[in-house]
């Protein structure tokens, strides 16, 4: 069987994140984003760690999903990396933490300590069994075949010190460090010797798990008490990043770079569609890139060729087909 896997891109959340920070040049909230921004490029640099240790497995066996999020009973559950063979599944609940940290399975907590200060987090062994119980389900929904779940936890930091409660003994088969997937897989291989799947049957979960998928994109400005007029206005220089451009002669002009561009107020307009609204008026364009008139931000919205409801007096744009490109 070839390898499928479907490429590990940069999470929305994480592009929304850091747009959304530009905007907020200097707000009282502007710490809380940055350090909720900070702790997704962590998470998300501990799962690029780990494709320097898939190069070990039998990728030919191996179909790899990463950070699927799909809805069952109202609820949504998302999956770091799952691994499909055959003759069984792999979830990985993967975790970029440093310092010292003790799973306890008496409050199902870990706990971490750096420099004597000590923070509690959920146990994600926990976590990861909840995962493939709801993975269970929807395969039991789409009538799936029954093939057995395994899970593990991936430490990929290192230099982690890791302990656990002597009575927490799923700490000791279900938490491992990164270097020691390919052993952990190995054994699964074993205990599992028969095929559970055909390749057809395996490349349809595949397809059913794709098409259940749906990113994590939540409205930044109601998840963190942010009204929208609080957001800064205007269109940003591509490479000066936080400066301001005019609007000169048809064209957006920087005083910094010197550079002119031309179609600078797309990123502006998508902004807007992912912070604000996904529709907008000639009003609301001009207000929002700081254009002097709507006969202005109608020839921009009209060269977009967007999609409109209304009459000429009242239109409104829909910007969502922006955020596809």
């Amino acid at each position: 069987m070839k390898t499928i896997e479907n490429q590990r891109k940069t999470p929305l959340l994480i592009d929304n994140l850091s747009a959304f920070l530009k905007r907020l040049p200097a707000h009282p909230k502007r710490k809380e984003i940055e350090d909720y921004l900070a702790r997704q490029i962590a998470g998300f640099k501990g799962e690029l760690s780990l494709e320097y240790f898939y190069r070990y497995l039998p990728l030919n066996e191996i179909i790899f999903l990463h950070n699927i999020r799909i809805l069952h009973e109202k609820y949504y559950f998302q999956i770091d990396t799952l691994i499909l063979t055959q003759k069984f599944l792999l979830i990985l609940e993967i975790k970029n933490l440093s310092g010292h940290i003790f799973f306890d399975n008496l409050y199902s907590q870990i706990i971490r300590k750096i420099d004597d200060i000590k923070e509690s987090f959920e146990d994600p062994i926990y976590q990861v069994q909840r995962q493939a119980h709801h993975l269970a389900e929807i395969m039991k929904l789409y009538k799936t075949p029954f093939i057995p779940i395994e899970t593990l936890v991936v430490i990929t930091n290192p230099k982690t010190l890791i302990e656990s409660a002597p009575s927490h003994t799923d700490a000791l088969y279900k938490v491992i460090k990164s270097a020691e997937l390919k052993k952990r897989f190995d054994g699964f291989r074993q205990k599992y010797n028969e095929d559970q799947l055909t390749k057809k049957e395996l490349k349809r979960l595949v397809k059913r798990l794709n098409k259940l998928h749906t990113p994590y994109n939540p409205d930044l400005c109601g998840l963190f008490n942010i009204k929208s007029e609080e957001l800064l206005k205007g269109v940003f220089c591509p490479r000066c990043e936080n400066v301001l451009l005019v609007r000169k002669k048809r064209s957006w002009f920087c005083y910094t770079c010197n550079e002119i561009y031309h179609r600078a107020h797309i990123s502006a307009l998508q902004d807007y569609a992912r912070f604000i609204s996904t529709g907008i008026t000639n009003r609301e364009c001009m207000q929002f890139l700081n254009l002097p008139s709507t006969s202005q931000s109608y020839h921009l919205l009209h060269s977009l060729n967007l999609p409109f409801s209304g009459t000429t007096k009242d239109r409104t744009y829909h910007l969502n087909s922006l955020l596809d490109d």
